[in-house]
């Protein structure tokens, strides 16, 4: 391991290669002017909170029902195992090693791999731009939680043309659907017919985006000295609440039959490539690995921290509470399958018999049909929670604990930015409460895609195809930066020095060949998933009332493309753009050229 002397010398070498123009970090007794963690709670609760998002909650149950129950579990925790917490690990390394944002810690480790941490970013922007609408969603759900009677119970009424006052009618939409989807895509978005028609900006949703951006604003206005404060209840707050779902909902009559359909394994279904590849996007996309947020987080950290213990520990945290929503969730679905399984045997008993109703009626359809995502838990939670006693209560703590985790994972995508910003030199003199402002109303005016008549279809395709690939080939560039650039033996030596002990024989054979290859298996297979299919898009109807799946027009798909290329080819991107600005080295001396700079560093190039 190298000495101060030595890496002092090094850090001066290696301003050369810092292309922002920033000196690298000092060392951490020297270096008084970063941020830091209040104490370590604040930082295990601030990764917890990014990792246990809204995914947790409505993705989760639903992949794990969908793919063979229990069994599911078997490709999940593999893949857990060998991709997401080695890419954990590793992303909180190079942020407490380098103690920089993303952009600025690969651009330290080699310039021409800047562009890992600009996907980084880019990723994060448009995180953020569709998870506030998340929020937007539950600010609505919270206000309207404290009337009388929640307007999602009962259908809204009219008074016909010509008729008196007391003469009325429910509104033909909800009368032909339900009160829940009618508040859902009428009065929450307003939505329109198909993804072709605009409609323009829907007021409501608008001011509730608004809202949402200035939520986020008064948490990070500081960096982590604000978001650090409010990460104490924003993290804690969800056990709460689920915990007392999970009471509430094995109270509930039937609750049992949505346990056993989710942990009922169907090994069988682990013979289908696409339920390994359903496992492995929702380990990247639960974990938060390729955002550059945990490089972030890490790098407010002090260099000599346990990095690995703090990997295992949230990433087996994330992968617990996973399990603890899914228990939540079909405890909840399985009363409202069981009440609707009792509805449908009655009915079908009374006309043509028990036997024809016990071929027809069956809990599993119920349970299967219920689907992810916002449906889940603004169509069919809505509905359960208003047969509650008192709804209001149930509605507001539920829609609270949504409106907690969706903050929580902006947090961990607006630190990115935010650090990226803050750790250039264009930025640095700018007061952090100005620039979290300017990003913010920034990130609002590109909300406005989504608060248009047509958001609502925007926001599910960017949930369903805007972030698996991109998150995918980011780890795979920074698996392949530090394995063929920075050097295994360097990222070893590095850990040695911040831990106190060398990476085991487990992350060194998953940091250099397992997940890599694990991670190009995916990759090719998601390629090929997503050429085979069609893309389609759920479609509302207010005339009919009903809903239909309609293929992506070829402008929307060029858009998604764009989308999804964008952060990946800002990886080479920036290597050719090194390149041409050092074009006079050649070949060998740019790929040597860290090396060459360095030639006594053992142990990266911070000593902070």
């Amino acid at each position: 391991m190298a000495d101060e002397k030595d890496l002092e010398v090094n850090n001066e070498k290696s301003m050369q290669l810092n292309g922002m123009g920033e000196k690298a970090p000092e060392d951490d007794e020297q270096q008084e002017t970063r941020l830091r963690w209040d104490n370590k709670a604040q930082f295990i609760l601030a990764t917890i909170g990014f990792a246990v998002g809204l995914g947790n909650v409505w993705r989760f149950p639903y992949l794990v029902q969908k793919n063979g129950g229990g069994a599911f579990l078997i490709p999940y925790f593999i893949m857990l195992v060998i991709e997401g917490i080695p890419i954990f690990h590793l992303e909180l390394a190079i942020g407490q090693r380098l103690r920089n944002g993303p952009v600025g810690s690969w651009n330290l480790i080699s310039p021409k791999l800047k562009g890992v941490g600009v996907a980084g970013l880019l990723v994060s922007i448009v995180a953020s731009s569709y998870y506030i609408i998340i929020i937007a969603y539950c600010l609505m759900y919270l206000f309207s939680s404290f009337q009388v009677v929640l307007p999602w119970s009962r259908c809204p009424t009219y008074t016909p043309p010509g008729q008196p006052a007391n003469v009325t009618l429910p509104v033909e939409e909800c009368a032909n659907s339900n009160p829940v989807v009618y508040f859902f895509f009428r009065e929450v978005n307003d939505v329109s017919n198909n993804i072709n028609i605009s409609g323009g900006l829907y007021w409501k949703l608008t001011l509730c985006l608004l809202g949402g951006w200035i939520i986020i604003y008064c948490s990070i206005l500081k960096g982590i000295k604000s978001s650090g404060k409010v990460i104490y209840f924003t993290a804690t707050f969800p056990y709460l609440v689920l915990f007392i779902f999970m009471i509430r909902g094995f109270t509930l009559h039937g609750f049992e039959n949505g346990l056993l359909h989710l942990v009922t394994p169907q090994f069988e279904k682990l013979r289908d490539p696409l339920v390994w590849l359903d496992a492995a996007t929702q380990i990247f996309y639960s974990l938060g690995v390729g955002f550059g947020s945990l490089i972030a987080f890490a790098s407010y950290n002090p260099v000599k921290n346990k990095c690995g213990r703090d990997a295992v520990c949230v990433s087996l945290v994330n992968c617990c509470t996973s399990l603890f929503a899914a228990v939540v969730v079909f405890s909840v679905l399985g009363h409202m399958a069981t009440t609707k399984y009792d509805a449908c045997i009655s009915s079908v008993n009374a006309t043509m018999g028990m036997e024809a109703a016990l071929n027809k009626c069956k809990i599993a359809d119920y349970l299967d049909s219920v689907g992810s995502g916002p449906g889940l838990v603004f169509i069919v939670f809505a509905d359960i929670i208003a047969g509650f006693s008192p709804p209001q209560f149930w509605s507001i703590i539920f829609y609270f604990m949504l409106l907690t985790l969706g903050i929580d994972s902006i947090f961990g995508a607006m630190e990115t930015i935010l650090t990226t910003l803050t750790d250039s030199a264009y930025f640095k003199k700018i007061r952090k409460e100005v620039l979290a402002a300017g990003i913010c109303f920034c990130l609002f005016l590109f909300g406005f895609i989504f608060t248009q008549r047509s958001g609502l279809y925007f926001v599910e395709v960017f949930d369903a195809v805007s972030l698996p690939i991109p998150l995918l080939v980011i780890a795979l560039a920074e698996v392949s930066g530090i394995l063929f650039v920075y050097g295994p033996k360097r990222l070893c030596n590095d850990i040695e020095y911040m831990t106190g002990d060398q990476p085991n024989l487990y992350w060194k054979a998953c940091w250099f060949i397992i997940t890599p290859l694990s991670i190009v298996v995916i990759i090719i297979a998601t390629i090929i998933q997503l050429a085979q299919s069609t893309l389609m898009y759920s479609q509302w109807s207010k005339e009919t009332a009903s809903g239909a799946s309609l293929p992506y027009p070829g402008w929307l798909t060029a858009l998604m493309f764009c989308v999804i290329l964008l952060p990946i080819l800002a990886i080479p991107g920036a290597a050719l753009v090194e390149f041409f600005k050092t074009k006079n080295l050649t070949l060998h001396e740019l790929d040597g050229s860290y090396r060459n700079e360095n030639p006594k560093q053992q142990n990266g190039i911070s000593t902070s």
